[in-house]
């Protein structure tokens, strides 16, 4: 017996119409992702150069030798920080601290680090060449920012 055949044509439609209405929300929230992605992507230039791959995010180049998108491995959330000071060891420059992380990866690092230039003004220092652990009994007097404990922090080695 075929059940479809008891179905009345009011209902037909509104299982079409419904099916339709959730295809429509699921095609919105793709576009909104995609065009978030889209947004956050515009920055990254990536070109071969010499043999060698040259990758760059707005202000800053990648020099870490991870793949860009593979996960920066660690068991808890993390902070990136860059303390900068203006003048030659004055205490008188800026700290960048970033959101707080889970298991970001370099990509993410790499974006982190361009806000950090921006926010500092120290355009000088833009290749991200790794991170620095600074342990939570270290991180208040070398940058004044007061340690959670349930978070790593890091500090970006950008060189000139």
């Amino acid at each position: 017996m075929n059940y479809f055949n008891l179905l009345t044509d009011d209902l037909v439609k509104n299982i079409l119409d419904n099916l339709t209405n959730d295809i429509d929300i699921q095609i919105s929230i793709l576009n909104i992702k995609i065009n978030k992605l889209k947004k956050k992507l515009q920055y990254l230039i990536i070109e071969p150069y010499q043999g060698t791959i040259i990758i760059n995010y707005a202000y800053v180049s990648y020099c870490i030798g991870n793949y860009l998108f593979s996960k920066f491995e660690t068991n808890t959330d993390i902070v990136l920080i860059n303390v900068f000071d203006d003048f030659f060891g004055s205490h008188h420059g800026y700290t960048f601290e970033s959101i707080r992380l889970k298991k970001p990866s370099y990509y993410d690092i790499l974006v982190e680090a361009n806000k950090s230039v921006v926010i500092t003004g120290d355009y000088h220092h833009k290749y991200l060449e790794g991170l620095n652990h600074i342990p939570n009994n270290k991180l208040f007097k070398y940058s004044g920012i007061r340690p959670n404990r349930n978070i790593e922090y890091y500090e970006f080695i950008l060189g000139s």
